[in-house]
């Protein structure tokens, strides 16, 4: 684990006031990073037990109530939160443009999902289980304790439910998940992209004013230097032929990568259709946390985090991204269409739910041309994210030696990196995609 200090959280009190009961107070709290190195680069992470009790006026008035006695000292609580800040490197300060996702991760929790939530309840989810769930409390948010200040400094923090204590797991990266839990994933996904796709075309005034202007493309590389951009790329060439995937496979693959980045430099987005809708965009396996029922084998529940590269584009991308990055079907290339199929019949019955106004645009055949429409433009995504995925855990140093660099060593990746990447190229090859 790391052994620089966990960064200091200022103002505690301050900051959760606002959701705590009346009268309460923050004695202290602890802190401790929550993720291994390697398995968060955007942010720092950490575990954070608050210490609270309540004013002595509002004990007393407590203990007069029920008319009890206790002890002079008013009993100690804690909260179990997760506090979420700024990366500690200095060049992940630039590279994940802080001061843009930080803002649109706070926005998810509290502007965009009270939206998504009252739509539903406005059409009528109000079963056991109807609401989506897969975002966690926020407590709150700051970017910085100068309200003057608009861009997040040492002291911006985003406080959420400790989902760990609460039962829930992150996957194992490098194993990822099998075919039951993919599909899992991909129903809580068809709902999660439905929402605001009905919202759009039942509310536009309240879709612009409330999630658009926070959907807002940035290129994620924007903050790399050239330098540090050719040797991607010359990475990226270099693990390509490493494959031994043909050579005219290899040429067109990589040809492929350098329009999808140019693409995503020029901040092009695709072809508005009934299929476009608010991304994840970066939904992987560390991404998402799963809580088994007490068997420990059927999943009962699903949160989806890191949501600090929401966009609006066709929801192609999420589900290619999640597919190839996350999902481990050793038949993968031969069931991608099975996926494909349940995520969409999820999607209509969703959006039907919803009373979408288009639903004769709907059809099987239309997502299939949105498919391959869209999908070659997500191969650049999806090849930098698998050196992520599949990293060695061991190769991976503490926060305070992680670079730019680290991405490109040779050391980080194993033997299951390249094969990956070949059933990768030749989904795509296969597909027409390249």
């Amino acid at each position: 684990m790391p052994t620089v200090p966990p960064p200091p959280i200022r103002d505690l009190e301050g900051l959760l006031a606002p959701v705590l009961p009346a009268g309460t107070r923050v004695l202290g709290y602890e802190s401790e990073y929550l993720t291994a190195p390697g398995d968060n680069y955007g942010s720092t992470m950490l575990a954070v037990t608050v210490r609270t009790a309540q004013d002595a006026s509002v004990q007393e008035r407590c203990e007069q109530k029920d008319n009890s006695s206790n002890d002079d000292q008013p009993p100690v609580e804690l909260l179990h939160l997760v506090a979420k800040m700024r990366p500690s490197s200095e060049e992940f300060l630039e590279i994940f443009q802080i001061d843009i996702t930080f803002v649109k991760e706070a926005a998810v929790y509290l502007k965009i999902v009270p939206s998504l939530l009252a739509l539903q309840r406005e059409q009528g989810f109000d079963g056991d289980g109807e609401l989506i769930d897969v975002f966690c409390r926020c407590f709150n948010a700051r970017v910085s304790l100068d309200p003057a200040v608009e861009k997040v400094d040492q002291d911006g923090v985003m406080l959420f439910e400790n989902l760990k204590l609460a039962g829930y797991v992150t996957a194992d990266r490098r194993k990822g998940f099998n075919r039951e839990l993919a599909r899992y994933v991909l129903k809580k996904l068809a709902l999660f992209h439905a929402i605001p796709i009905a919202l759009r075309y039942l509310k536009p005034d309240m879709f612009e004013a409330g999630i658009h202007k926070y959907l807002v493309k940035i290129d994620i590389d924007a903050g790399l230097s050239q330098a540090t951009l050719r040797q991607m790329m010359d990475v990226f060439r270099q693990d390509i032929l490493r494959t031994g995937v043909e050579a005219g496979l290899a040429g067109r693959a990589y040809a492929k990568i350098n329009e999808c980045h140019r693409r995503q430099a020029q901040l092009i987005s695709d072809q508005l259709t009934c299929y476009c809708t608010m991304l994840h965009n970066d939904l992987w396996v560390n991404n998402m946390m799963i809580k088994y029922d007490p068997t420990g084998q059927v999943p009962c529940s699903l949160k989806f985090v890191d949501f600090q590269l929401i966009q609006m584009d066709s929801l192609v991308r999420d589900v290619i991204f999640f597919i190839i990055t996350s999902v481990n079907d050793p038949e993968l290339e031969a069931q991608l269409d099975g996926y494909f199929e349940y995520y969409f019949q999820q999607l209509a019955a969703n959006l039907a739910r919803l009373q979408f106004p288009s639903q004769d645009e709907l059809t099987l055949e239309s997502f299939r041309e949105e498919i391959d429409r869209v999908a070659p433009f997500e191969l650049y995504h999806i090849v930098s994210m698998l050196r992520v995925v599949l990293a060695r855990k061991e190769s991976i140093p503490d926060q305070s030696e992680q670079d730019a660099a680290l991405f490109f060593n040779d050391n980080l990746v194993e033997e299951d990196y390249y094969r990956r990447l070949e059933v990768t190229l030749r989904i795509y090859d296969q597909r027409g995609w390249i």
